[in-house]
């Protein structure tokens, strides 16, 4: 139990704030957002698998009406749907549990980084509840990523252990992904209750894949998919609620798993592809769960984010996540 109150503690102190539904009175946001696996309320991290993600993002409404890719590729949720747009820079990276060592572990995860852009949309649809989400990425995977750099850096500025195997990166590839989900309300019976449903797949050179989710959350809540009415759809000025999300996933490709469109011209990485034991699961399950909080148009929230082996023989992994979201401006949303 004191293991888990300090973990709380620390999570809660290092936090800086995230986006648990729409902000409808904030039309430019700023987006922070921070995964890493030594991050955990319980006590347990650790330095392996998904190691870190690490992105930047600027959310945004517009009065413009959407041309070009916006209008043909990102649909919206109705006529008087309350569309949010973003763009956003992230870098990933994966290591293997053990990175002093510069030789190859063909039971566990390659080194793996990549760096990409994602333009999206969130429609939402605050009279029928529902939203779209639909998102274009594109960046690049292997050494062009800079993961391993970024690594060492922060490792000598903890003082900790450096990583000696990225000889063993995956190569150099070009990421491509089109993501879509709906999410929809399932039951509300109380204004401080809700859960939704929620089904999404990724196609591209990056991941293919398909899954569904619940997510439910519970306290002092605005309305996740927004409201016709402002007024009633922020009047609460101080939200706090504790949230969880099962989720399953079915997984035909993943880059960062397996390597890039050009693996097989990579000689050296065909070579440790053949030594390679551990497999890419085909099915995982997991849960991410944590707690939120609103102070005005700012929002904060933590999630431990738990699943089941993404590669055969390395157990299941939890990585820690803090979403910041500052608003830039306070003028209203604008239906398009």
């Amino acid at each position: 139990m004191k293991v888990f109150l300090w973990g709380i503690f620390i999570c809660l102190g290092t936090l800086t704030i995230a986006q648990a539904q729409i902000t409808q009175n904030a039309t430019r946001q700023l987006r922070i957002y921070e995964d890493d696996d030594f991050f955990n309320v319980w006590g347990r991290g650790t330095d392996r698998g998904y190691s870190n993600g690490t992105a930047i993002g600027y959310v945004y409404m517009k009065k413009k009406r959407s041309t070009f890719l916006d209008k043909w590729i990102f649909p919206k949720a109705g006529p008087s749907a309350i569309n949010v747009f973003e763009w956003q820079l992230m870098q990933v990276m994966i290591t293997p549990n053990q990175i002093a060592d510069t030789s190859f572990h063909p039971n566990d995860f390659y080194y793996a980084g990549a760096l990409f852009a994602t333009h999206g949309l969130t429609s939402y649809n605050p009279v029928k509840k529902y939203s779209f989400h639909s998102e274009l990425v594109f960046g690049v995977l292997g050494p062009w990523a800079g993961a391993e750099q970024t690594q060492r850096l922060f490792h000598r500025l903890i003082h900790y252990q450096e990583p000696e195997g990225w000889g063993n990166q995956v190569p150099n590839a070009p990421l491509l992904n089109y993501n879509f989900s709906f999410e929809a309300m399932l039951w509300n019976p109380v204004k401080s209750l809700e859960t939704t449903g929620e089904i999404g797949i990724h196609a591209g050179t990056m991941m293919t894949s398909a899954g569904a989710s619940l997510y439910g959350r519970y306290g002092l809540i605005n309305p996740y998919f927004g409201g016709t009415d402002l007024d009633a759809a922020t009047r609460r000025k101080f939200q706090l609620y504790v949230f969880a999300r099962p989720q399953f996933a079915l997984n035909l490709f993943n880059a960062l798993l397996q390597g890039g469109i050009f693996r097989s011209t990579d000689t050296n990485f065909e070579e440790l592809t053949d030594r390679q034991t551990s497999h890419m699961r085909r099915f995982t399950i997991g849960i991410d769960y944590g707690v939120g909080i609103g102070i005005g148009r700012t929002t904060i929230r933590y999630t431990q984010q738990t699943a089941t082996a993404w590669m055969s023989g390395t157990g299941k992994h939890s990585v820690g996540n803090i979403t910041l979201l500052i608003p830039l401006s306070r003028a209203t949303y604008f239906p398009q």
